[in-house]
């Protein structure tokens, strides 16, 4: 569970839409979690041993959320919120158009920084995800500026645009980029709605065949 202490935790109890924020203090792997939150009445009638609440917070631009049972709470010397170690922590999907899945050579260019190549892996009208290879002492970071270039399907298909990093993952020794389209480029963001919508319609009637 890669969170950091300190971090806002937005917990959802059970039977309430309501929010509440806490504050990570401290964890023991896959035993506890101690979150110190603001004991009101109605909160404590609601953080009942066993009952099931929902988590959600942020690590390094990413959102992940979780679900994980009361344990107990303290109110004094602090009010401190017991959960049992989160099973299962999953990325929280943001963005609200289709995207699609591709496989597009992609450059990355920031300040005078020698260029990454990559690859484009999915895309959607407000963003899409790129990953690099071997990237390690490269410390992108969410909110860094980064002009993408890649094109698609053929060279011809070449794009220039500018993004924002919105998150950064680590895994296997593949650095993961989200990023998001400056919204100056207005008939760039428009042709890609196109080809992401006219792309997944096609997959949405003809699905691939899974292989026995």
């Amino acid at each position: 569970m890669d969170i950091e202490r300190g971090a806002k935790v937005q917990l959802v109890f059970p039977g309430d839409e309501e929010r509440v924020c806490g504050i990570m203090v401290g964890l023991c792997p896959d035993a506890y979690l101690i979150l110190a939150i603001p004991f009101t009445s109605a909160i404590k009638k609601k953080a009942i041993k066993k009952h099931v609440v929902t988590g959600r917070y942020v690590h390094c631009g990413t959102v992940y959320g979780f679900r994980a049972m009361v344990m107990n709470y303290i109110v004094d010397p602090a009010s401190l919120l017991f959960l049992e170690y989160p099973s299962h922590v999953e990325v929280l999907e943001l963005r609200r158009e289709p995207r699609v899945s591709c496989l597009f050579p992609a450059t990355l260019n920031r300040d005078d920084e020698t260029p990454r190549t990559g690859i484009l892996t999915d895309l959607s009208p407000s963003g899409c995800r790129v990953s690099l290879r071997g990237a390690g002492g490269v410390p992108f970071a969410g909110g860094d500026r980064v002009r993408l270039e890649f094109y698609a399907i053929e060279p011809k298909n070449q794009y220039t645009v500018f993004t924002d990093v919105t998150n950064v993952i680590t895994q296997d020794g593949v650095l993961h980029l989200g990023l998001r389209f400056d919204p100056i480029h207005r008939t760039f963001r428009k042709a890609i709605t196109h080809f992401v919508g006219a792309l997944a319609l096609e997959l949405a009637h003809h699905p691939v065949a899974a292989k026995s």
